[in-house]
């Protein structure tokens, strides 16, 4: 999954290079915290992003890497809708929500060796934010979220976050 995003981002970012304006890409980092069946863990998560702005609404596709929690490593595919509130200065609000394919990939131990299975599970979140410009083409990112990253007979996995990151119009 991770050659294949890589290869679907480094295209978008050559394509976006020759296309007109409207085009962006993002990449944000932060801490954020994942909850399931009890426990919780705090970590480092990152996140890149490319999209189309249509006015004041921006459309994404993006991955994020959750991490770890309960032996199972997360990380998701996602498409994100935002609303860009037009205050007339350089930071500019934002709301959105966002639908994404996560995927749980397990190591579980059998008969002294190890067996690797995964889930795909569909999940849902919030965002909501600002954006500074810091030049014509660049601006900075922050905001906060909320995903639900999907259940498990009676578990249900969700995500807290906060995120800083960097963005380039094209």
């Amino acid at each position: 999954m991770k050659k294949s995003l890589l290869a679907v981002v480094l295209g978008a970012f050559a394509i976006a290079s020759t296309a007109n304006a409207g085009v962006y890409a993002e990449g944000d980092i932060g801490l954020s915290k994942t909850k399931a069946n009890g426990s919780s863990k705090t970590k480092v998560e990152p996140r890149v992003a490319v999209g189309y702005k249509l006015g004041n609404v921006r459309v994404a596709g993006d991955y994020t890497h959750h991490g770890k929690i309960e032996g199972a490593k997360i990380q998701g595919i996602g498409a994100s809708v935002l609303y860009d509130f037009d205050v007339n200065s350089n930071i500019q609000p934002y709301v959105g929500a966002r639908v994404a394919a996560n995927k749980f990939k397990y190591d579980n131990r059998v008969d002294q060796s190890y067996k690797s299975s995964s889930d795909t599970k569909v999940g849902y979140g919030v965002v909501a934010g600002a954006k500074y410009k810091l030049d014509e083409k660049w601006y900075a990112n922050g905001g906060v979220e909320y995903n639900r990253l999907g259940s498990f007979d009676d578990t249900n996995v969700n995500n807290y976050g906060a995120k800083v990151g960097l963005g380039y119009e094209f």
